[in-house]
């Protein structure tokens, strides 16, 4: 495939749009020309009829005049690309829950991991050796509620309370991981490494002084060195765990790599790092810019998403930047939207295929004034509003527009 080509969705075809490639042979289409603009939705209709996704140039394509392909253009990969990612055949996992019904026994599970994560760091400062079946006893429940439903454990981690960063932090990163490893097909002992290993990378940090974590200044060049050592602290403390697998050593110790050979600790480039180090480093970074920080504001769950896809084949490697965009979806749980009837809602689960229609839980009615209920509208089976006009979303909107803050609508 042309690098300034891109694999789109009848769904998500535009209005003069280069159609380069069908997903059939062309003889079998009424499609005369081979390579066409997209004129009219007369166009769009008569694809759909044959295609399920087209290939699009992004040079010759009008509407977007030469710019990188939008990462809303990302489609589900197939499992031939997944089985690239990870060298092995992808598992199946299909949902066996509901997002509702998986929360009953989600909430439990998410906060004994919350203890257990607050309990790792005040073993590491009182330096107590941490206990393997501990961590296990704690994760396990996880991966186990994520298997079934990845849903509830993404809205719970968006809920999280954004003080305590550091240990809230390896949370996250270890729920992220699990759902990633889950989307790709991982199996449930590599899912449970995910877990322990996200848990860990940063427990290097109770070894650095409080007064260099707690910064409210970007790092100078002295200070970002010894942040750095974090990683090597976290290496030591991990490999001391009686039992821990060498798939979560190497997990630690790769979680600052990055995809161009400007990470650390070794400046590991492209395929010197680990498939398990790639996964780590996307979590880490994608909980680190959606969290309050000491020294830094958070980003929303669609700005970072963006984020990470301006740094795609730059930070991370581009096909996990895509695939994690699948987990995550093009509007991530928490981000506040616009539907095209004027409602105002918060994500709070994903369409597994269709990352465009996830479930909005609606906190303002067309006149933007707060609803008496928090009804949560499913764009899948919902697609029409009540006036029978197409039901979508139109934008993300800054929390800050209209005075939101999805955690006091919270059940």
């Amino acid at each position: 495939m042309s690098l300034k080509e891109v694999k789109v969705r009848i769904p998500d075809i535009e209005l003069g749009m280069y159609v380069t490639r069908l997903d059939r042979p062309w003889l079998e289409t009424p499609f005369l020309l081979q390579g066409f603009h997209i004129k009219t939705q007369e166009d769009i209709d008569e694809l759909m009829k044959y295609c399920d996704y087209v290939f699009v140039d992004v040079e010759l394509s009008k509407t977007i005049e030469k710019k990188a392909p939008e990462f809303s253009a990302i489609v589900q990969s197939d499992d031939a690309e997944k089985r690239l990612l990870i060298n092995g055949r992808p598992k199946i996992y299909k949902d066996e829950t509901t997002r509702e019904a998986e929360l009953i026994t989600a909430r439990e599970s998410h906060q004994a991991l919350s203890n257990v994560a607050e309990d790792i760091m005040k073993h590491i400062s009182s330096n107590k050796k941490l206990n393997l079946p501990m961590l296990q006893q704690a994760i396990n429940p996880m991966v186990d509620s994520i298997i079934r439903n990845p849903d509830a454990f993404s809205w719970l981690t968006w809920m999280k309370t954004r003080d305590a960063y550091t240990y809230n932090h390896s949370v996250s990163a270890s729920v992220w991981a699990t759902a990633f490893g889950r989307h790709l097909g991982l199996p449930k002992q590599d899912l449970q490494s995910l877990a322990v290993g996200a848990l860990l990378f940063d427990v290097g940090k109770m070894k650095l002084p409080d007064k260099l974590i707690n910064n409210t200044k970007r790092y100078n060049q002295y200070e970002f060195k010894l942040v750095k050592q974090h990683v090597d602290y976290s290496v030591e403390i991990v490999s001391s765990i009686d039992g821990i697998s060498d798939a979560v050593i190497d997990m630690v110790k790769n979680h600052h790599e990055r995809h161009n050979g400007n990470g650390y600790p070794k400046g590991l480039k492209g395929d010197a790092i680990s498939i398990f180090g790639k996964i780590a480093g996307i979590v880490d970074c994608y909980d680190a810019i959606i969290s309050e920080r000491p020294f830094a504001t958070p980003l929303s769950p669609h700005e970072a998403v963006k984020k990470l896809y301006e740094w795609r084949n730059i930070d991370f490697q581009a096909e996990l930047v895509e695939q994690f965009i699948q987990v995550v979806g093009i509007y991530p749980v928490g981000t506040i939207v616009e539907l095209s009837d004027g409602q105002i809602g918060v994500i709070v689960a994903q369409h597994r295929m269709w990352r465009l229609r996830p479930q909005v839980m609606v906190l303002l009615d067309e006149n933007k004034k707060s609803c008496q209920s928090f009804d949560v509208v499913n764009l899948f089976t919902k697609t029409k509003d009540a006036n029978g006009y197409s039901l979508d979303i139109v934008k993300s909107v800054d929390p800050g527009v209209y005075g939101i803050d999805p955690k006091q609508f919270y059940l």
